[in-house]
């Protein structure tokens, strides 16, 4: 499809967002229905906590593979083919997770999960950037940033309708339905939008872009910080509603209501985060992340000392999960002003991705390994997790010290 055939700013443009952005609920409720039927899965196939928490780590491990060359088969063959080809892989995946005979099966099957996840944000920046001018983008993009969160809800309350009734295959089944029916959606009215042609380089200049990307010290920093947080996150997103009810002993229904009202709190911090960065001086957006880590080590010092109190968890577990939504959009908007040269960003976010993948990978093991060792006792993880906030703080701080003392000092220099 030429570019002219796309009417910007359209209520066409609209609508193909919209089903996009519900797609994206749909890929991210994948994603996320495995923590809301963690002890159920760990019942049925018998198998510790550790090994379950591989359900969560294996997608991000996936992600840490395919983002690179997802890019550039998503460049060659389209978004709308490569939208199909995310959906299908998650659609698959909900099908013969819900027939796993075993474990293992599950497990496998879990790096579809990775490739539909990790890629879902590639379909809609392309689809967005189609539909939309620069100065319109504000407004989708900031809706886009609520998905995961509302995924997470339409995750706590599926498993509190089916599950009951046909166990967490059930949610499996009903995700999988969701998906195939926004596929249909998907095939029949969003438009492929034309990709930009990519800008011939010599081999030597192109070697010497990419190794320059990877040079970036600050960019390396900024990566790390997200690396270290995403693992104390992770106990909020991979553990927490295991927790719930394994630790503190609330029922699976009061535990999915909690981690459903927790939802509030992560949708008014992915709202808020972009009105916070731009209010931010780029010099100061370090400091900014580090202060989202002092913050969240306060969070992961409490996170498993939580009393039998519904009003006082759910409040906590709000703040909490509105706290998790700030670091990533504070890393990304910090990458671009810690490049020397603007034509090393895709590598300079590449490197950031490896980070937080990274971390998203070791996010829900490395914890449920110390609580499985530590005999069931959730806080033995505090001075894990602590620890991995302290050096993510640290590493806030010398991201903007190199940033401010190498790159914007030179920069000024050049204006």
């Amino acid at each position: 499809m030429v570019q002219n055939e796309i009417k910007l700013n359209s209520s066409r443009s609209w609508m193909q967002f919209i089903i996009v952005f519900l797609v994206g609920i749909t890929i991210a409720s994948g994603m996320f229905k495995v923590p809301v039927n963690m002890p159920n899965i760990m019942e049925f196939y018998g198998v510790p906590i550790s090994s379950a928490g591989l359900l969560m780590s294996v997608v991000g491990f996936t992600c840490i593979f395919t983002a690179l060359p997802a890019g550039a088969i998503m460049q060659k063959i389209g978004a709308k083919k490569f939208g199909i080809v995310v959906i299908a892989s998650a659609i698959i995946e909900n099908v013969v997770g819900a027939a796993a005979p075993t474990f293992e099966v599950l497990l496998a099957t879990r790096f579809l999960e990775g490739i539909s996840y990790g890629c879902m944000s590639m379909v809609s920046v392309a689809i967005i950037t189609a539909n939309f001018t620069s100065d319109k983008r504000g407004l989708p993009n900031g809706i886009w940033v609520i998905w995961v969160s509302l995924a997470q809800l339409v995750v706590a309350q599926l498993a509190n309708l089916v599950v009951p009734s046909f166990g967490w295959q059930g949610e499996w089944i009903a995700i999988g339905i969701l998906q195939a029916i926004m596929l249909v959606f998907f095939v029949a009215f969003v438009k492929n939008p034309p990709m930009p042609e990519a800008k011939e380089e010599a081999s030597s200049e192109k070697k010497q872009s990419i190794l320059e990307g990877l040079k970036e010290p600050a960019v390396w920093l900024i990566s790390f910080s997200c690396l270290f947080l995403a693992v104390g996150c992770g106990c909020f997103t991979g553990l927490y509603p295991t927790y719930l009810q394994q630790g503190i002993g609330f029922d699976p229904a009061t535990a999915n209501n909690i981690i459903s009202l927790s939802t509030i709190g992560g949708i008014v911090g992915s709202l808020a985060v972009g009105w916070v960065i731009n209010k931010t001086a780029v010099r100061n957006r370090g400091i900014l992340l580090a202060v989202v880590c002092g913050i969240a080590m306060a969070c992961f010092a409490m996170q498993f000392r939580m009393p039998f109190n519904f009003a006082l968890v759910a409040l906590f577990a709000a703040v909490y999960s509105g706290v998790t939504q700030f670091n990533m959009p504070i890393a990304f908007a910090m990458v671009p002003d810690a490049l020397k040269r603007p034509e090393l960003l895709s590598m300079g976010l590449g490197v950031l991705m490896i980070g937080a993948n990274a971390g998203g990978a070791l996010s829900t093991f490395l914890p449920a390994m110390v609580v499985e060792n530590a005999g069931g006792v959730w806080a033995a993880t505090d001075l894990m997790v602590i620890g991995f906030a302290v050096l993510a703080l640290l590493c806030a701080v010398g991201a903007t010290a190199y940033q401010r003392r190498c790159v914007l000092k030179e920069a000024k220099k050049e204006d």
